[in-house]
């Protein structure tokens, strides 16, 4: 648990691939952009720290909602989870490859294989074969315990999401509002299977956990690219936009509209896991408008993380009562 609230922390700093872009945005951070783990690893692993998080806590609630935890069916469900999640980094890989050989061609100079390449490719290969193996056989037990019908609902939705944010990370689309929801719907959904290997069914309880924390994350992401665009602003005002930072404002406002609907039905209980992040990212957005804020990214990660924890376990104890 320690260990995904630590790497959880990492989604509120600048990521490698936007110091890449950002030369800038190293300094402030504090951190310096290194190659892949791939280039110094056998297994290649996700640099999206935050991604972890993501799909790790929704899955925890899901889990301790749903209760009977401690059985088989909900290792198999963890292995598949963080096997599929595993699956995009050498997916991804492959498919840069295919696209750079496809528009320079395999005789061009600049998809010549180096060495480090070739270390790159190999790892890509077998991170491909290991992780399939792993959700391979981990599926196939769920299979024989586990109902097929919402097995296969999960699986056919991640596989779409999965192509979905593959294509835009390919294409240089990564701030897309639309990959963000995507991406928000993905890997939140870790808590239908964590629930369903509890339960083995679900009810309103697996939906609400399911939307509430793609919500809370989707929400948390734009404010993510909203800070990311403030502090390439104050370092290159000649690049400066405000695009991430008005979608950042327009999640918040839909968050509003979406607390306001839990209180209209009925479920005010449900508002109660919001309360910090909301405060948290409204406090923040606000901040914001005035340029990059003075804490360093180690306590704006510590802040958030604060924010998405409380959110997780005021969730568990909403539902659970």
């Amino acid at each position: 648990m320690i260990a995904v609230l630590y790497l959880y922390r990492g989604m509120f700093q600048p990521s490698q691939d936007y110091a890449m872009q950002n030369p800038d945005s190293r300094s402030i951070s504090g951190n310096q952009y290194r190659p892949s783990k791939a280039s110094r690893n056998r297994l290649m692993f996700p640099r999206e720290h935050g991604a972890w998080g993501m799909v790790s806590l929704p899955f925890l609630a899901g889990m301790f909602v749903a209760g009977n935890w401690m059985n088989l069916r909900t290792l198999a469900a963890a292995l598949v989870i963080y096997a599929v999640f595993l699956l995009r980094e050498p997916l991804l890989y492959f498919w840069r490859a295919h696209s750079a050989k496809s528009k320079f061609g395999s005789t061009n100079p600049a998809v010549a294989i180096s060495s480090e390449e070739h270390n790159l490719r190999n790892s890509a290969l077998i991170s491909l074969i290991a992780y399939g193996l792993i959700a391979a056989v981990s599926g196939a037990n769920l299979l024989t315990v586990l109902n097929l019908a919402p097995l296969f609902l999960i699986a056919l939705g991640a596989s779409v999401l999965m192509l979905v944010a593959l294509y835009f990370t390919v294409h240089n689309r990564q701030r897309n509002p639309f990959l963000q929801i995507a991406v928000a719907l993905g890997l939140t959904s870790s808590s239908l299977l964590a629930y369903l290997a509890g339960k083995g069914q679900w009810d309103e309880s697996a939906y609400w956990i399911w939307l509430l924390s793609a919500a809370n994350s989707g929400v948390s992401i734009t404010v993510v690219h909203a800070r990311l665009e403030t502090l390439l602003a104050f370092r290159k005002p000649e690049l400066a936009t405000v695009a991430s930072r008005r979608n950042a404002w327009i999640a918040q406002a839909s968050l509003y509209v979406l607390l306001l609907g839990l209180l209209l039905i009925g479920k005010p209980w449900l508002t109660i896991p919001f309360v910090p992040p909301v405060l948290l990212h409204s406090w923040e957005l606000w901040c914001l408008r005035s340029g990059p804020q003075k804490l360093s990214m180690h306590q704006v990660g510590w802040m958030q993380l604060g924010g998405s924890v409380s959110f997780c376990l005021l969730l568990i104890l909403v539902l659970r009562n």
